[in-house]
């Protein structure tokens, strides 16, 4: 027995079946997860290893060499990229999508400990750190007084009531602020950027340890000799165990000074105090974070994987105000919050299926002119909501932008069922057959032709389930629920449409309405009651009263209005019959016009590809729109050397700028490397660079404002800077490579590289390519260097050790930590260096000397030395020296267009031997997901096909609906076009939807022409016939579907480019596919009748 004969004859079932889906269903949705974006499991380890004091050259030969090599060997590796920096080598390990990453860092951490005997001993053991989107900062915190000055740079001569504020302001925030928001749940790390970090600083006279025949080591020595904290064992004293310990600290700075160095032959002693001087100071820093031009502290948030972003962004403002209270002599500001854009992007989602709902109803309302008919349709929504979130709960599928927009593009397809079942029903009803059999017949007779148009709808999403890369990893949430959405519509469409539609509506009984009323006015007292119940009767009294006389007044108001509004509608419907009429003997005549003259009508389908052709090749191509957002970041670049105090003088001026544009909010400046967790940035890894993060006051200002910021750049001389989007798990999804065209340079000879790099640098500076920004070479020389070789014949010669030689200069310049003083539970450096006018110049630190058997002996007696420029970091790409050129693309230029250009200015220079050179960025990225997505799309219309030839019994007939996929094609890349979007990842995923809906009415329509030539029509009259029957359903259908993606079309807010792409390509499809599908089917499918040797009957 068919479903829906079944669920007419059974209703009750059908109706506690759906009962019990909603309660499950409700439960399951209280249990659904919440984030932006799906849990994208990035293929991607770095390994991080220290080698305390070695240079990036040493650092590359002895640590990053031998690892890279080891690492290449695990399974999966797709390509490996390194860098070697002064005392750390970071390698990037990026694994082929679908590796299996728990087995991949397994391996990786076998290979690494059987290499690690050859890295030398005082390197660290190398580090394995998974790569995770969702692992950056969730949100920013700025920690300032309330009260005091703003200090816009402090440095060591500066006052000591600035340097204490910005030391006491990091100790409470790492203190206070960071303890306590760690125990927030879900909180996975607190990270602090700026302030400063208390040292004690013992500057060393060198004519005083000359005059009492001292050494730094000496000075050393006698530190940490006199501040010990150690384990002396245990005793036993009776039946117990005591444990011992020695503790000999310092306990103040005085007790430091009074430290003993030296005791002469004559019983005297040196104290350090007699050569150095002791004063609470700060650790040298390499970078420092202020907020609207002062120095601050930053605390960046990030969340445990898989939590809930948007909870723990509550619990975290919660916990802030909290604290306010608590600590009012601090202010804490939250200056950048990745909730509130996960909730303005999701709220927009839910307006725009809400105003998309509200639009498919006004188009069904025009065609369907029941509002009992509308409310069956509607009532499928929830129904089918209800299977599909219990479906998700299941999968495990969250709550998110992809998710959401998968389920309103399925609410549309959805409909489309409904709408095909009910309107079928509603012409039976107006061919005089009763409710339950036109709901019995018009139900059976478009179940199969539903069937198989969802399952090929379905299909077209299957392969995207096991797409690999980046586009499968984003997109299949939204294939899973537009799969699980389509196979609800199908239950819902089948069983509870029928028995719906089959249910007998009560007539009005207009002699009973009198009776009615003199109900509702009528009150019975109570008789033969006892005192109680009278006594309840009068204090319920009233409320009775007013209870009736509104429902009384309710009726009475309704009598009044419907009538009219009844004679309104019937009015407008019968005008929409009129017009629905006129409307269809047009369109007869069009299809009779076009059966007459199939070639004519094959011509114009020819020249609409033709021209379909040209706009796909002259469209913008990209890998995703730029959107507007609320903030934005500039990268400020420093002529290499600029010391951090140059880059805040700066800096600090741009930022005083930036912030007197309209519609800034606030600025944050990361100033330096502040962050040094970051192991693999390659745009903040010097003291000569600046980020700073603008906010502004809305989205809408973001292009006025970045053209304005980039105007006063251009003001100032000397540096360089790029604009970039600000870094979020968002932002790293969708946009995986940070730079739109990258030149990498390969050779062996670091040197040659760097100056191939600079030559093609200037040959494209030259020609001026329209559209190419931000130029710039990925890797710079670094600081210039005094290069001090140390003579080994010369030491030698005077008895002393090259490490002696060579710690001199150390303990000198950068100091040495001699040891630490405990601060309550922090430790506190004690560096020793020289005086500060005694460590300023090169010549004045060779003329120091150095003590060998009572010998003082002057260092430049020891060593030569040379200015040169060395490079901070060495970089390479699958084991091989690179240098990296960058290039941003302008939002108005496609890539496609600017690559010819500049694969003619790189591939025209003539290459060094042993040279490589090659272009790759966001183009690479764009041609991966192209080809993934263009492999989805031939095996989503095989399947198609698979489909529809066991549907139709018939190899040829399925192409009808297979040719109808270009059709949609064709009205999606010229909407495009025309209204200027790209060809990107997102309007191809798009174009792959677009493939499973525009078949739909194809699909029905042929079945109603073949079931007409069952009957014994000619192939001329069956396709009219089947012309006018299907009309009103596939425009209705289509129209349903296009009205509802407006509001998606015209988006505007957060993570809009994800839905406005995809949207009005599905738009311009549908319109596309409309049109032609009521024209174009009839005439292939005359042809397919004819290779299919049936019986023809003339025209």
């Amino acid at each position: 027995m068919p479903l829906p004969s079944t669920s007419i004859k059974r209703p009750v079932s059908i109706s506690m079946f759906y009962i019990a889906i909603a309660l499950v269903s409700i439960y399951a949705f209280s249990r659904i997860g919440v984030d932006l974006l799906p849990n994208v499991n990035v293929p991607h380890l770095l390994v991080q290893t220290t080698y305390p004091n070695a240079s990036p050259e040493e650092i590359e030969k002895l640590i990053t060499e031998p690892l890279e090599s080891a690492a290449r060997t695990v399974t999966g590796i797709k390509n490996v990229i390194s860098v070697s920096k002064e005392g750390l080598s970071v390698i990037s390990l990026n694994f082929v999508w679908g590796t299996n990453m728990e087995f991949a860092l397994l391996s990786l951490r076998e290979k690494l400990d059987n290499v690690r005997f050859i890295l030398p001993r005082e390197s660290g053991r190398p580090t394995i750190i998974r790569v995770d989107p969702s692992a950056t900062p969730i949100m920013t915190l700025v920690l300032t007084y309330n009260e005091g000055k703003n200090i816009q740079f402090v440095k060591h001569s500066s006052s000591a009531d600035d340097i204490r504020k910005l030391i006491d302001l990091k100790e409470a925030a790492r203190v206070i602020f960071k303890r306590r928001i760690e125990q927030i749940d879900g909180v996975a790390q607190v990270i602090i950027t700026g302030g400063l970090e208390r040292e004690i600083l013992v500057e060393v006279d060198l004519q005083k340890l000359k005059t009492y025949n001292l050494s730094f080591s000496d000075l050393a020595s006698a530190l940490r000799t006199s501040n010990v904290n150690l384990p002396a064992g245990s005793i036993m004293k009776g039946l117990f165990r005591y444990s011992l310990r020695t503790i000999g600290e310092f306990q103040s700075v005085d007790e430091i000074a009074k430290t003993i160095v030296k005791r002469n032959s004559d019983g005297s002693v040196i104290y350090l105090n007699d050569v150095a001087h002791l004063k609470e100071s700060f650790k040298e820093r390499t970078g420092l974070t202020r907020f609207n031009g002062a120095e601050t502290v930053g605390l960046l948030i990030n969340k445990e994987p898989e939590s809930n972003t948007v909870d723990i962004s509550e619990r975290v403002r919660y916990a802030a105000s909290f604290l306010q209270k608590e600590y009012p002599e601090y202010d804490i500001q939250i200056v950048s919050d990745y909730s509130k854009f996960i909730i303005d992007s999701i709220k927009n989602v839910e307006q725009e299926v809400y105003y998309g709902g509200i639009l498919a109803f006004l188009v069904l309302f025009f065609f369907l002119k029941s509002i009992r008919s509308i409310l069956i349709i509607g009532i499928t929504i929830p129904a089918s909501l209800f299977i599909t979130m219990l479906l998700m709960y299941l999968f495990n599928i969250s709550f998110n932008i992809i998710s959401l927009a998968g389920i309103a593009v399925g609410i549309g397809m959805l409909m489309d069922n409904a709408i095909i079942v009910v309107e079928n029903v509603t012409r039976y009803r107006e061919m005089g057959l009763s409710v339950r059999e036109s709901a019995l017949r018009g139900s059976n007779e478009v179940s199969m032709p539903i069937v198989a148009s969802t399952l090929t709808t379905m299909a077209v999403f299957l392969p995207l389930i096991f797409m690999k890369g980046i586009a499968g990893e984003l997109f299949k949430d939204q294939s899973y629920a537009v799969i699980f959405s389509l196979a609800a519509s199908i239950i819902t469409a089948l069983t509870l449409i029928p028995m719906l539609a089959s249910r007998e509506r009560k007539k009005k009984l207009n002699k009973n309405q009198k009776l009615l009323m003199d109900k509702i006015l009528f009150i019975k007292l109570p008789e033969n009651r006892g005192l109680f119940f009278r006594m309840y009767f009068w204090l319920r009294f009233p409320l009775i009263v007013i209870i009736k006389s509104i429902l009384f007044g309710s009726i009475l108001i309704y009598k009044k209005l419907s009538e009219p509004i009844s004679k309104y509608f019937n009015y407008f419907f019968i005008r929409v019959d009129s017009f629905m009429e006129k409307v269809i003997n047009k369109y007869e005549r069009l299809l009779l016009w076009s059966l007459n003259n199939k070639r004519k009508v094959l011509l114009i389908m020819i020249v609409l590809v033709f021209f379909t052709i040209l706009a796909a090749i002259d469209i913008k191509k990209e890998f995703i729109p730029e959107s507007e957002e609320d903030e934005f970041t500039v990268e400020l670049i420093f002529p290499t050397g600029t010391s951090l105090e140059g880059n805040s003088v700066i800096s600090s001026e741009i930022e005083n700028a930036v912030l007197k544009i309209k519609g800034v909010k606030s600025v944050i400046s990361n100033i330096g490397r502040t962050n040094e967790s970051d192991v693999l940035n390659k745009d903040q890894n010097s003291i000569d660079k600046t980020q700073m993060n603008v906010k502004l006051t809305s989205y809408k200002d973001f292009y006025n404002i970045r053209e304005k910021t980039r105007l006063l750049l251009e003001e100032v001389k000397g540096i360089n800077y790029s604009f970039r989007h600000i870094e979020t798990a968002y932002s790293q999804v969708i946009n995986p490579s940070k730079n739109d065209i990258a030149v990498i340079i390969k050779n062996k000879d670091v040197d040659k590289a760097f100056e191939r790099g600079n030559q093609l640098l200037n040959e494209i500076s030259k020609i001026n390519i329209a559209g190419i920004s931000d130029l710039r070479l990925g890797v710079e020389k670094g600081e210039p260097e005094y290069r001090i070789t140390i003579d080994r014949e010369k030491c030698i010669l005077y008895g002393i050790n090259i490490v002696d030689a060579s710690n001199e200069i150390v303990n000198m310049v950068k100091g040495n930590e001699a040891t630490f003083f405990s601060d309550f539970d922090k430790k506190i450096t004690v560096r020793l260096k020289a005086l500060e006018q005694q460590r300023s110049d090169i010549e004045k630190i060779l003329e120091s000397n150095l003590i060998t058997n009572n010998t003082l002996i002057p260092i430049k007696n020891l060593v030569n030395y040379q200015l040169v420029q060395s490079y901070n970091e060495i970089w390479h790409d699958n084991q091989a020296r690179t240098v990296y050129l960058y290039a941003r693309v302008s939002q108005d230029v496609g890539i496609d267009e600017i690559l010819p250009m500049l694969e003619k200015v790189v591939y025209s220079v003539a290459p060094y031997p042993d040279e490589l050179i090659r272009i790759s960025g966001v183009n690479k990225e764009i041609k991966d997901s192209l080809r993934g997505l263009y492999i989805a799309l031939i095996i989503a219309v095989l399947l198609m096909y698979m489909v529809l030839a066991a549907e139709f019994e018939s190899f040829l007939f399925p192409f009808i609906i297979i040719l109808s996929v270009p059709m949609g094609l064709i009205g999606s890349i010229l909407l495009l076009y025309i209204l200027g979007e790209s060809l990107n990842i997102i309007s191809l995923m798009g174009l792959i939807i677009l493939v499973g809906i525009a078949d739909n009415d194809a699909v029905v329509k042929v079945e109603f022409i073949l079931r007409k030539r069952k009957e014994g029509l000619s192939v001329k009259d069956s396709i009219i016939t089947a012309g006018r029957d299907r009309f009103r359903p596939i425009v209705m259908n289509s129209f349903t579907v296009i009205f509802g993606l407006i509001p998606m079309m015209i988006s505007i807010g957060a993570a809009t480019q994800l839905r406005v792409s995809l949207s009005i390509a599905l738009a311009g499809g549908l319109v596309s596919a409309t049109f032609l599908t009521l024209i174009i089917i009839p005439v292939l499918y005359t042809y397919m009748e004819r290779l299919s040797r049936k019986k023809l009957e003339d025209f």
